[in-house]
């Protein structure tokens, strides 16, 4: 066999490879929410209703949770806010969640972040932001605990 021919074949095989891990981790590990829930508790007990809900969830990682819904904004009031909201990026396809403008709105105070569960998974918190026009986002982030954890190691 000449080295062009065992070349082309690595180069194939290489891109066989890479397409099948970017399947995977963008598309296979991914389930949409098919039976949308009719309220989202807050740490403070009180409930959300949700309405036009489009949610994901990953088999493979508690933090890949995501959501985009419709509430009341004022449901929220005086429920426990979340110190510092990080939303994290959600695959391309699930388009109605954007991380950026979501930090950034966070961060100018046109949006309020509150603690939906505290250790929703060991480590893991789940947050929920919400406008005053009622547009909420929910994600997953590692909370405090798992921060201090890595300082130290």
């Amino acid at each position: 066999m000449s080295g062009k021919v065992i070349a082309v074949f690595f180069a194939l095989l290489v891109l066989v490879a890479g397409a099948g891990m970017y399947y995977l981790q963008v598309y296979h590990y991914y389930r949409e929410v098919t039976d949308p829930p009719q309220g989202i508790a807050l740490a403070g007990g009180q409930l959300l209703p949700v309405r036009d809900y489009r949610g994901i969830y990953s088999v493979s990682s508690p933090l890949a949770d995501r959501a985009c819904f419709v509430t009341d904004a004022r449901a929220a009031e005086g429920a426990q806010t979340y110190a510092a909201p990080t939303p994290l990026i959600p695959p391309r396809w699930f388009d109605c969640f954007d991380p950026a403008a979501l930090t950034e709105d966070l961060a100018a105070g046109r949006a309020t972040a509150y603690l939906g569960q505290h250790d929703v998974a060991p480590k893991i918190d789940s947050v929920i932001a919400v406008y005053p026009d009622g547009r909420a986002y929910e994600w997953r982030q590692l909370n405090e605990e798992a921060e201090e954890k890595r300082t130290i190691d």
